[in-house]
């Protein structure tokens, strides 16, 4: 059966011409569709920050401006009016907070250093107070506690970040305890990984430092242990890649190795000594993943990823090759997969659950219509995640944005504090989208928002 939720009241105060394709809503539990049961609503979306917006990237978007897409943005938040929200890309702040706070949100934002956007968690005040919070800086993080055991001659190991390259991504992570009862709660994490397709080992290292670090808060204190948490945002990462893998508790393919040991380079911004790429040394490498000559698409009738259909490389184009860097050696640190492995927590415990993917899988009913697994039928894992959330002229991403769960440590004995999914916004139509986001009447960014519904959720 599907709905569709109820908008939250301040959204009366919006402009009535900027308008959005509201999705319908799948209860998951005749229960839940009668609200017989407390439950927590849960958004991710990454908003498409303004300062990153350029025509040549959208070149038949009809909302670009900022005016424009203002509206629709704060729309598609207030029409699906989460308990909690996950936002990537946040710009325009001075816009957007005071629509939001007067709808009852309260806000942490944080950004990576210099970036003119960033992370955002927004949370009902009503419901919610924050107790607790830390922004990890991919860049700065060193690894040595995340990969021993801790002793006295920890102090003295010089600082190991083995990454690949200065990509100033961060992720933002709350403590958030009910205001009705102390002992209930959970935490939320948000992030928005480095872009590049082929920087497959700095993804996946940005991502399990979130893990790890997000596993490390949930054990640090005792009601902690018994609330579950949500890694929510845009990991740049499909289901295809080691850190999907990874982060699910699956194990790596001789692909994935593959893969992680040709994105396992050291760029010029780790290593100034590294000379240019021939053709490359005039690209901008834009924190946003836009380079300064939009690609051009070989055909608007195959998926495309960042202007180029699968297995096509062009040597100068830098969405579709590493630029500017060499190749690892041992001396540079980086991690091994089984460090990897090690970094995700996967030997300590269970991988994360992946909350589309069970959900779709039950809202479906077997059919794989607008999912992952309906287009890439050979898919292992993720086969019940969208078909799409990213979705422009130039390039048509299968998934890079997801909500994970990582249950309680300690799970009660009734199971009375292991979330259960009750309700899934379901995805936009591939015909819908067309041809491309940012989209007025439809979606204002070049992502699309997700929603779960949690009982038990915290």
């Amino acid at each position: 059966m599907s709905t569709f939720l109820e908008p939250h009241p301040a959204i009366k105060s919006l402009p009535p011409q900027q308008t959005i394709k509201v999705r319908e809503w799948v209860p998951l539990s005749a229960e839940a569709d009668h609200g017989s049961f407390p439950t927590i609503k849960l958004m991710t979306w990454n908003m498409l920050a303004q300062t990153l917006v350029r025509r040549e990237l959208f070149p038949n978007s009809d909302c670009l401006k900022a005016n424009q897409r203002g509206g629709l943005l704060t729309r598609e938040v207030l029409t699906y009016n989460p308990d909690i929200a996950c936002l990537q890309e946040v710009d325009r702040l001075e816009k957007h907070l005071p629509v939001f706070h007067s709808a009852g949100y309260s806000h942490t934002y944080a950004s990576g250093p210099q970036k003119l956007h960033g992370c955002m968690i927004m949370w009902k005040s009503d419901r919610f107070e924050k107790v607790a919070e830390q922004t990890v800086f991919y860049d700065e993080v060193d690894l040595n506690p995340f990969l021993n055991e801790s002793s006295p001659e920890d102090e003295e190991k010089p600082k190991r970040t083995a990454s690949t390259r200065v990509t100033k991504n961060i992720g933002l992570i709350l403590a958030l305890v009910q205001k009705d009862d102390e002992s209930k709660g959970c935490i939320v994490a948000t992030t928005h990984t480095f872009w590049h397709p082929k920087f497959t080992y700095e993804r996946a290292r940005q991502i399990g430092i979130l893990v790890n670090t997000v596993r490390r808060i949930q054990a640090s204190e005792p009601r902690y242990r018994t609330w579950p948490a949500y890694l929510a945002g845009d990991f740049n990462s499909q289901p295809t890649e080691a850190a999907y893998s990874l982060s699910t508790g699956q194990l790596l393919t001789p692909a994935h190795a593959k893969n992680l040991d040709n994105s396992r380079v050291i760029h010029v911004s780790i290593d100034p000594t590294v000379p240019p790429t021939p053709d490359a040394a005039n690209v901008k490498e834009d924190e946003g993943g836009a380079t300064v000559t939009a690609p051009q698409p070989t055909s608007t009738n195959h998926d495309q990823t960042y202007g180029k259909e699968k297995g096509e490389e062009q040597e100068t184009d830098p969405d579709r090759i590493i630029t500017n860097s060499r190749r690892a050696v041992p001396l540079d640190n980086l991690l091994s997969d089984e460090e990897l492995v090690h970094l995700f927590g996967l030997a300590e415990g269970k991988g994360l659950r992946s909350g589309y993917d069970e959900a779709l899988r039950l809202a479906s009913s077997g059919s794989k219509e607008n999912v992952f697994g309906g287009r890439v039928e050979d898919a292992t894992l993720g086969t019940w995640e969208p078909m799409y959330t990213s979705y422009t002229f130039y390039w048509k991403l299968t998934l890079v944005d997801y909500i994970f769960v990582l249950d309680p440590l300690e799970i009660s004995p009734d199971n009375g504090n292991r979330p259960e999914i009750v309700g899934v916004l379901k995805p936009h139509s591939k015909e819908d989208m067309e041809p491309g986001l940012p989209k007025a009447g439809i979606c204002g960014s070049d992502h699309t928002s997700l929603m779960l519904e949690f009982r038990n959720g915290g």
